[in-house]
This record gives C-alpha cells, sequence and structure tokens, in this order.
C-alpha cells in the first residue's frame, strides 16, 4: 500500500492481543496483494489486463472493494471513479459476484482511492475476530477505532500538527493532493490536475463508519463543487471533520498524541 500502518490491540491477555495483531497485518497484506495496481498476477493487474466481455476470476474482497466502487459512484453522483483519466470507467465493470467479475470494455482501474480504508476495515474485522476487545489500525492517515472508550486523534500535515478529534467506534481518513508521502505506484485521484479539474482543496478529513467509505469521500470531496458537499455528506451518511489546510496555520504546538494516533496526509 506504499504507506505505514500502526496497530494498536487490547484484550484479556497478551496471547489474544498478540493474535489479533497477527491477523490484522495479514488482512492489510493480502489487500495489497489483491489490488495492487502494478504487481504481477493481482487481481487488480489481471482485470485492467482484461478484454471487452471477459470474465475474470478476483477474490471475494476484490468484488467487495469493486461493488462499494460501484456504489459510491451511484451516490456521488460520478464524482467518485476509481478508472484512469480517460481509460474508461467503473461502470464498464459489471457483472461483479463473490468471485468474479466482467468487463463491458478494457478498463484500467486504480483503487488508491479506497483500497487503503477497505484493508483497514478488515484488519478490524480481523482484529475483533480473534476476541480483543478494543483496537486501533492507522495505515497512512485511514483510521479506525473500535471499543469501550474514546480514542484522542491528531491531525498531521507533513510535520505541522492540526487539531484534535475525538473518535469511538469509526473511522477517519484523510487526503492532501501536495503530499509527498502519496505512493507513487498509485495514481487516479492522485494523477496531475490535468487529469481531472485540479482539486479546489488541499486538505480533506472525513469521518464514516467505515474506513472504506471515509477514504472515498475524501476523494469526493476533494472534487464536488461547495455547493454540493452538504448533500453527498447526507446522503453517504458521513461527517466532514477538517477542510483545508488553513487548520494547521494556528499554533498546534501543545496538541499530544501517541505515534499510532497522529495521522499523516496522503
Amino acid at each position: 500500500m506504499g504507506c505505514l500502518a500502526a496497530l494498536e490491540c487490547h484484550a484479556r491477555d497478551r496471547l489474544t492481543a498478540e493474535r489479533g495483531l497477527e491477523a490484522a497485518y495479514g488482512a492489510l497484506m493480502l489487500v495489497e496483494t489483491l489490488m495492487h495496481p502494478r504487481r504481477s498476477g493481482s487481481d487488480l493487474s489481471r482485470l485492467n489486463s482484461a478484454k471487452a466481455g471477459e470474465r475474470v476470476s478476483v477474490h471475494p474482497w476484490t468484488s467487495a472493494t469493486l461493488r462499494l466502487c460501484h456504489k459510491l459512484h451511484e451516490l456521488s453522483n460520478g464524482l467518485f471513479d476509481p478508472a484512469l483519466p480517460g481509460m474508461g470507467s467503473i461502470t464498464n465493470v459489471l457483472e461483479v459476484d463473490k468471485t468474479s467479475v466482467r468487463l463491458t470494455r478494457a478498463t484500467r482501474l486504480d483503487l488508491g482511492g479506497i483500497a487503503k480504508g477497505y484493508a483497514v476495515d478488515r484488519a478490524i474485522q480481523c482484529m475483533r475476530a480473534q476476541g480483543a476487545h478494543a483496537g486501533l489500525v492507522n495505515a497512512g492517515g485511514d483510521l479506525r477505532v473500535y471499543g469501550p472508550q474514546a480514542w484522542p486523534i491528531v491531525l498531521r500535515k507533513a510535520e505541522q500538527l492540526g487539531p484534535q478529534l475525538t473518535l469511538a467506534n469509526g473511522a477517519l481518513a484523510v487526503s492532501d493532493p501536495a503530499s509527498m508521502l502519496r505512493p507513487p505506484e498509485h495514481q487516479g485521484y492522485y494523477a496531475p490536475a490535468s487529469s481531472h479539474s485540479a482539486p479546489p482543496l488541499s486538505y480533506v478529513a472525513v469521518q464514516a463508519s467505515s474506513a472504506a467509505m471515509a477514504d472515498g469521500m475524501t476523494k469526493v470531496l476533494m472534487l464536488a463543487p461547495a455547493s454540493q458537499r452538504a448533500a453527498l455528506l447526507r446522503r453517504t451518511r458521513t461527517r466532514l471533520a477538517a477542510l483545508d489546510s488553513n487548520i494547521f496555520d494556528s499554533d498546534n504546538s501543545g496538541v499530544q498524541g501517541t505515534p499510532a494516533e497522529l495521522v499523516p496526509a496522503l
């Protein structure tokens, strides 16, 4: 996924916590294996080389991510589309069932706008399945927490600290188009401004019940006209946590947070 991951797990004993962390890391690694845009043999690379009308077998997690892409494409009136500029559309990926998809035309997809959030969701699910009663997974700015306590989350842009948020049983994702930390292998919403209309915002943070929806919505809000943002948030049941980089203009030097709680923008 081209980023650092920080995980925290709370359980009744050390063995349960270790199993939870191992399962969560395994989920992150599997999503990267399945949905890497360039790695030979990945589900995504096979989809991108498929011909029109071809049915391609995929892992159930890849299928679930593609279905979520369809849903967010519809909810955002087409603003969310993981196809590379000029290389088709998510609407060309049809008949998505649990283990295969069919293309109506050749398409080049890049799931960098949502797959990392989906990986975080799966990691949390795997951690919980091992019996952990609370946990945090932060994969390069896509973060989700669960458990009885609220977690203090500090927004960060490069070396600048922003406001502190409180997150409980939910997810947060941040996007910064100018970040130098973004994975170079991912294109899509990180493509040059000539490929998409230039994003009018320099920083967006979104809260949602799932990390995948929060991740995808940061890209939607980057592209959406200001007049449409409120309706898009209502339609997707998400919440705007921070908007634009002026939140880092004030003095936040006294903000405290652990490394797992400091959220970089990617």
